[in-house]
């Protein structure tokens, strides 16, 4: 869900059982996955005045009160789906915790951030974490500290390109990490365009056995992204 959710709570309702129908529909194990962010704390005081990092705007224009995520979690609850949530900051994993969600999720661009994995692997909740920009010895590196802080933990395959284009999508490197990982379950993380459904069978093929994707609904006065997919795509 990310912040597809636009900061509004009836949006990322409406989200959260379009793609609930379409894991019923289906049969799907699925679960809605949050992003958490301590805002505006977690953004630097100077950035949150700077106007050339796109990022920041998007992030505090969607910001949600906690409250409102507990709405959205009760909801994901009673459509019998996991709840994961990716923290950004420390604080946020004790909000994760606090709220009782199922799994918890290490973003790429956390993957060396060491007190944030020391306080993912603390929180004794399962494991999902993303590769995306990594050296193979730096997996190595978050797979030897994972295994060494006693955790239950998958990863992910990603490649950290929104949208990734069909030649960057490194497919054969899902099969490479059942091969050298053949106790842990392997997954894929991905952004390529949201009509085009060939890669998750050909990922589902080199071995992976969890997928993720960005989803989101387009509104009055809101479009999705080239790398989200709507419930209809969801259902492709």
């Amino acid at each position: 869900l990310a912040n597809n959710h636009q900061g509004i709570t009836d949006h990322g309702l409406n989200i959260i059982n379009a793609c609930a129908d379409a894991a019923d529909k289906n049969k799907v194990r699925a679960g809605i996955k949050f992003q958490f962010r301590d805002l505006p704390g977690f953004v630097h005081a100077d950035e949150q005045k700077n106007p050339t990092n796109k990022h920041v705007p998007r992030f505090l224009s969607t910001i949600l009160p906690w409250d409102e995520y507990r709405v959205l979690l009760k909801r994901i609850q009673e459509r019998g789906m996991l709840s994961i949530c990716t923290p950004f900051d420390e604080n946020s994993v004790k909000h994760i915790v606090d709220m009782g969600f199922d799994i918890i999720k290490v973003a790429s661009c956390s993957a060396k951030d060491w007190p944030l994995l020391d306080a993912i692997a603390d929180s004794g909740l399962p494991v999902i974490a993303s590769t995306g920009g990594l050296l193979q010895e730096e997996v190595d590196g978050l797979v030897s500290f994972l295994r060494h802080k006693g955790c239950n933990f998958s990863i992910m395959h990603c490649v950290a390109i929104y949208p990734t284009p069909d030649e960057n999508c490194n497919l054969a490197n899902i099969k490479e990490f059942c091969a050298r990982y053949p106790d842990i379950t392997i997954g894929w993380s991905t952004h390529e365009d949201p009509d085009d459904s060939i890669f998750v069978g050909l990922a589902m093929a080199s071995g992976a056995k969890m997928f993720e994707r960005h989803v989101g609904m387009e509104a009055k006065d809101i479009e999705l992204n080239k790398y989200s997919s709507s419930p209809e795509q969801v259902d492709k």
